[in-house]
């Protein structure tokens, strides 16, 4: 698979809304001959060649792997992962453990990703709970929030770990020498929330991380803080509810509600909007704490949301990031 020694990073080529047709193309367009990385397709060899038949491939570092099996978006996690051992996810996971492969990228089901890269390659020490983080756009540039929806439900322990975890990969990938952290909550008081959130805002303020208090919704934009931390289920809502503000201003511009004279003022708006607070800019949510590299893409994602994808991986092997993640003390 790798005859030239470079790292490869394996890429779920079914999954998504699209599959081949759309996530080829994108990480085609992330490679060169001289790519420090080879990608390996994982999926079913005949769809995937007949997309990179509409490729400019020529030189490129990239193989197929075929898988008999797929996962669909609506299957149990835990039984997929179990039952269907010759799906792109399951396979491309168990060569990341034995060391084939360097990161996984999916946009397939999330539920899958996360279970697979947990059972298969298991946590980092000292992390109890692994996150799924992703970059969001503010004001201030982007914040990197977390969990995004890995746990539903959380303690202070693990929303303590996030806070470690998110601070190093600031540090680390996004450059900012000591980044501030949040805690997404109803109100900017101490007392504010419930009582894991008032004991959480304690133990960070004792941690020494840069901690600046309480974050509320409507400061997310604003870029108050470079890493923000709350739970999965108030992550992903936060999320998903970020997602939906550029799409609602897309079908506000062609709305006949709209007047004329402000519908024509809309377009460059809706042009910034497109380009710095999609989803696609950024690619692929990252499973922080895990014994690998796990980069988790919306399922809607286009060929440009798989290219940033595959590019954010290649961040994370560049900067060995997951030894760098196990928390303090463990």
């Amino acid at each position: 698979m790798n005859p030239d020694n470079r790292p490869v990073i394996a890429i779920d080529a079914m999954g998504g809304d699209h599959g081949p047709q759309v996530i080829v193309p994108g990480v085609i367009a992330a490679l060169t001959a001289e790519s420090p990385f080879r990608a390996a397709f994982y999926g079913d060899r005949q769809a995937v060649e007949d997309a990179l038949a509409e490729c400019e491939t020529d030189g490129l570092p990239i193989s197929v792997s075929h898988c008999s099996e797929d996962i669909a978006m609506d299957e149990s996690p835990a039984s997929a992962i179990r039952h269907r051992k010759d799906s792109p996810i399951v396979r491309a996971m168990s060569d990341q453990k034995a060391g084939k492969v360097i990161a996984v990228v999916s946009a397939g089901s999330t539920g899958a990703m996360v279970a697979a890269s947990l059972l298969i390659l298991g946590r980092l020490k000292g992390v109890d709970r692994p996150g799924i983080a992703t970059l969001i756009p503010t004001l201030a540039g982007r914040s990197l929030l977390l969990d995004a929806g890995a746990n539903l439900q959380c303690t202070s322990d693990h929303l303590v770990t996030f806070a470690e975890m998110g601070n190093i990969y600031a540090r680390e990938i996004l450059g900012v020498p000591v980044p501030t952290v949040g805690l997404l909550n109803i109100g900017e008081e101490s007392s504010k929330g419930t009582d894991v959130l008032v004991e959480t805002h304690d133990r960070l303020a004792a941690t020494g991380l840069e901690f600046i208090g309480n974050i509320e919704g409507n400061q997310v934009l604003q870029g108050g803080c470079d890493v923000m931390v709350t739970d999965g289920f108030t992550g992903n809502i936060t999320l998903k509810l970020l997602e939906g503000f550029a799409l609602f201003m897309a079908r506000l511009a062609r709305s006949p509600q709209v007047p004329d004279a402000l519908r024509a003022s809309l377009p460059p708006i809706l042009g910034y909007l497109q380009e710095n607070f999609s989803y696609e800019v950024y690619g692929g949510a990252m499973l922080l704490g895990v014994d690998g590299i796990s980069i988790i893409s919306h399922g809607r994602s286009s060929s440009w949301a798989i290219t940033n994808a595959v590019k954010v991986a290649w961040q994370q092997v560049e900067k060995a990031l997951p030894s760098r993640l196990v928390s303090p003390g463990s």
